[in-house]
């Protein structure tokens, strides 16, 4: 897959759409095959992999005690990132979020998380930013804030994946499209990339 490229992963629910990005942010361990991300060894590291790669979930990987502030503050300590209290301010407001930054993430909605966690993604700097499922849970402002991210992303040269069940949505932004069907990734068009950078070889699921 090319550098700074959006592909649309698509499949019936329970293909393994979720499971495969799992594996390739190394939130799972492969059971199985061998693969390279962002040109990194997907088996042997992990921790450069993690560095440059985003992901967002259906609920989202945030801490519910914390604000949405304080999630902010806490992924950019992780990543060594230096920002102010207005440039936290300035992502929530970004995503609709600035009225409730001091309030508790439990009690956001789905798409209020996944808002948040779209926030913590664009004030990384990425290589490769995983979608899983990105317009489930929002309403049409929420969808367009996401295909919003992806011209910004692409732009940018981050590398985009966007899986989803509904193929319509994930492929209007997405040069490249994958079909994930019983375990196997087949293209819907004949491109092929002339750089790499994301190579998987019969991946298995496997754990944490």
């Amino acid at each position: 897959m090319e550098q700074g490229t959006t592909l649309a992963l698509v499949g019936p629910n329970g293909a393994g759409k979720t499971t495969l990005l799992k594996c390739l942010v190394t939130l799972l361990h492969p059971s199985g095959g061998a693969g390279t991300v962002c040109g990194y060894d997907l088996l042997g590291e992990q921790d450069q992999i993690r560095e440059r790669v985003g992901l967002l979930t259906v609920r989202g990987y945030v801490y519910d005690d914390l604000s949405a502030e304080e999630n902010l503050r806490f992924t950019a300590r992780m990543c060594g990132l230096d920002l102010s209290a207005d440039e936290y301010r300035a992502a929530l407001a970004r995503v609709g979020l600035e009225r409730v930054a001091d309030q508790r993430v439990r009690t956001f909605s789905t798409g209020m998380r996944k808002r948040v966690v779209l926030a913590q993604l664009r004030i990384r700097p990425l290589e490769l930013a995983l979608l899983d499922e990105p317009y489930a849970g929002l309403d049409t402002q929420g969808m367009a804030l996401v295909d919003e991210f992806v011209r910004e992303f692409r732009a940018e040269g981050t590398t985009v994946i966007i899986a989803s069940h509904q193929a319509g949505e994930a492929t209007r932004s997405a040069e490249q499209t994958l079909v994930l069907r019983d375990g196997k990734l087949e293209p819907m068009d004949h491109d092929e990339a002339a750089r790499s950078h994301l190579s998987i070889q019969n991946l298995g699921a496997g754990s944490a």
